[in-house]
């Protein structure tokens, strides 16, 4: 009986980790438009508008070293629906992005989507679908 009993939680345990890994999908990012090659551009990507607001955390983070005037990265095994990026050039690599004394920003930044010439737009206008066994890219110009 506990024989049995452990062949066929191994077997769930597992159809659940296929199951998942098959609603999985990737994501490749590419920054364009980068005028400074050197600092990281530094990578926030959301799934909620809570979060996206600044009162949760991201889905995942990236830090991206400056080469180029394009950059990229991915981001594997993210469950199919809704996201959107922030992301900013940390030229001096202090940590931050630098405003000036109207808290303007004097680094780069870029959001995905549309809207953001004014602040950051709302989740909905920078959101996009990640779909299963389709190519996922966001090609986001640094303003």
């Amino acid at each position: 009986m506990k024989k049995t009993v452990l062949i066929w939680l191994g077997v769930s345990l597992v159809a659940t980790f296929i199951s998942n890994a098959a609603n999985a999908a990737d994501l490749d990012v590419s920054v364009t438009d980068i005028d400074l090659s050197e600092g990281t551009i530094e990578l926030a990507l959301f799934d909620n508008e809570t979060a996206w607001k600044g009162s949760g955390d991201a889905v995942r983070t990236a830090r991206i070293e400056v080469t180029g005037d394009t950059v990229s990265t991915s981001f594997y095994d993210l469950p199919p629906g809704r996201y959107a990026i922030k992301l900013f050039h940390d030229a001096n690599s202090n940590g931050k992005m630098d405003t000036n004394s109207l808290g303007l920003p004097k680094e780069g930044y870029g959001f995905s989507g549309k809207g953001g010439r004014f602040g950051p737009p709302k989740f909905a206008k920078a959101s996009f679908e990640i779909v299963d066994g389709t190519d996922n890219t966001v090609e986001i110009r640094l303003r």
